[in-house]
């Protein structure tokens, strides 16, 4: 019998390293942010405070964002912070948060709770679009 756990075990684990090796070799991922603590303010239309909070941090180009794909979890609290380019912008990321002025200069910190169902949603720069914001289920993938 304990022969049969182990064989069980490895097989799991083997499973498991080239279920990642998969994902890795997929490419471009959406940047799902570094968990933080303690949770960022949330935005004013945000209900409670979830007990994720993730972060991450783009930089503006000629092209958008960059990176220009971010995902999180619905309930989820959620921190983007912008870096300047020298340039007053207005941010907007559908369904989630509304035009937000980005500074010319530094870091714009943008704090807001992930709802909606889940789904993509368009994130604009001055009207333009310059990215997407992928909303996941609470485990981690679209219904889609």
């Amino acid at each position: 019998m304990p022969d049969r756990r182990k064989a069980y075990t490895l097989y799991r684990a083997v499973a498991v390293a080239a279920l990642a090796a998969g994902l890795a070799a997929c490419g471009d991922l959406p940047e799902t942010g570094t968990e933080v603590t303690p949770p960022v303010p949330l935005s004013p239309a945000a209900g409670e405070i979830p007990e994720d909070t993730f972060m991450a941090t783009a930089t503006i180009t000629e092209d958008g964002l960059d990176p220009d794909l971010f995902a999180g979890r619905i309930g989820t609290a959620f921190e983007l912070v912008i870096e300047g380019d020298g340039t007053e912008h207005i941010l907007l990321i559908e369904e989630m948060v509304g035009e937000t002025t980005i500074a010319p200069e530094g870091s714009t910190s943008i704090a807001f709770t992930i709802e909606g169902e889940p789904g993509i949603s368009d994130i604009f720069l001055d009207g333009e679009m310059a990215g997407t914001f992928e909303r996941l289920i609470a485990g981690g993938i679209d219904d889609t």
